[in-house]
């Protein structure tokens, strides 16, 4: 009998080895970041230097970072020709001109609502202004989430005495955003010193503070705990290989954006294991209240747009809208620019390949946008319907 049970322990230590075995040769050929904790290659490149001049010239220990002005710029967008942002004093971007009339619109958002590779006049903020005659701001910022974009709003509301309608744009990956503490967890090509708000458990969990952007020690504590505590965060790689591979293929980074991906190669759309989450579900209806809360308390209406990527998710944000219809308060507007029937979806980014464009909307895209906003305010009796 104990020879038959030292046997069966000889088997079993050597299947553990085999499987040990094999996890390694996995962690060897694959691509780590995408199962496994890449923080030594993002704590290696912060610095002094680099901590002072993202504070600077960026860097906000509310915000975690925002656009500044009065300011322009000259850059070259994907396609290869030049396109000029000029921002006011209040970090709006703008065509350098002074507003026609007091603003009646303030819409909030990322780099879609911004107008990235376009030029101002090419924007949907811009476009909408054009489409029902009012005066329209745009405080869109690169890489924002939606709970940055709010809190952006609550910043910047106060300059805007006359508004009547407030617009959060979210455009379909904003979802990892709003989970996400610190970027570089979840774009390790992200500017290192973006720490963030974000959402947890129905409530905003702010950045950590402006120690972390006057001192690199206390950022790089901020940075390591995002690292181990993030939605997105993923296991650090080591002995046991067996059970380090077997949470990184647990881990909500490579269920919701690598296996995700594949899936979106057979036929599923790009966001829709995202838009299910439960908790991201939770987050993302308790930050609409929040937003809808914060305008009705001003008197202001409160209107929310989803918008796509590209053509390898249409369907997801409107799928989420009607599961949560009941959840939302009663006084905001929302919709899904997918919604408009008639978008060519192959043109509406300004460069597209194979559904992993690197380039925003096209000037196309971006009037897109901006028809169906104008027609979801006018169906909702907010401005006058042309009919």
């Amino acid at each position: 009998m104990a020879k038959k049970a030292f046997f069966y322990l000889i088997m079993f230590g050597f299947m553990l080895l085999l499987l040990e075995g094999f996890a390694y040769v996995v962690y060897l050929l694959t691509d780590r970041d995408d199962l496994f904790d890449h923080r030594e290659g993002v704590l290696a490149r912060l610095n002094n230097d680099g901590l002072a001049d993202f504070r600077e010239n960026r860097g906000d220990s509310v915000l975690g970072w925002e656009n500044r002005g009065p300011l322009s710029s000259e850059v070259t967008n994907c396609r290869g020709d030049q396109v000029s942002y000029i921002y006011d004093h209040a970090g709006a971007r703008t065509n350098g001109l002074a507003a026609p009339g007091p603003v009646e619109i303030v819409i909030v958002g990322d780099s879609y609502t911004h107008g990235d590779e376009v030029n101002y006049d090419e924007s949907y903020p811009a476009r909408l202004a054009s489409y029902l005659g009012v005066s329209v701001v745009n405080h869109g910022v690169g890489g924002y989430g939606p709970t940055q974009s709010f809190l952006n709003l609550e910043r910047r509301m106060p300059l805007y005495p006359d508004a009547r309608v407030v617009i959060l744009g979210i455009m379909y990956e904003n979802l990892y955003r709003m989970m996400n503490a610190y970027r570089p967890v979840l774009y390790d090509t992200s500017s290192d010193y973006t720490l963030k708000p974000y959402m947890h458990g129905g409530e905003i969990h702010p950045h950590p503070g402006q120690d972390t952007l006057e001192n690199l020690e206390h950022f790089k504590l901020a940075a390591g705990k995002a690292f181990d505590n993030d939605f997105w965060a993923k296991p650090q790689a080591g002995f046991p290989y067996s059970l380090a591979l077997f949470k990184g293929i647990g881990s909500n980074y490579f269920y919701y954006r690598k296996l995700q991906k594949q899936l979106r190669n057979l036929g599923m759309q790009e966001y829709a294991l995202a838009f299910e989450s439960d908790d991201i579900q939770l987050n993302l209806v308790s930050l609409l209240n929040k937003f809808a809360d914060y305008a009705g308390a001003l008197n202001l209406k409160p209107v929310a747009i989803f918008i796509p990527r590209n053509r390898y998710d249409t369907r997801s944000a409107t799928r989420f809208i009607k599961q949560n219809l009941g959840e939302f308060h009663n006084e905001l507007v929302i919709g899904d620019v997918a919604g408009l029937a008639d978008i060519d979806w192959q043109v509406f980014n300004t460069q597209e390949e194979e559904g992993d464009n690197i380039c925003h909307p096209s000037p196309y895209g971006y009037a897109k946008i901006a028809e169906y906003i104008a027609g979801l305010l006018k169906q909702n009796g907010i401005y006058k319907s042309d009919d």
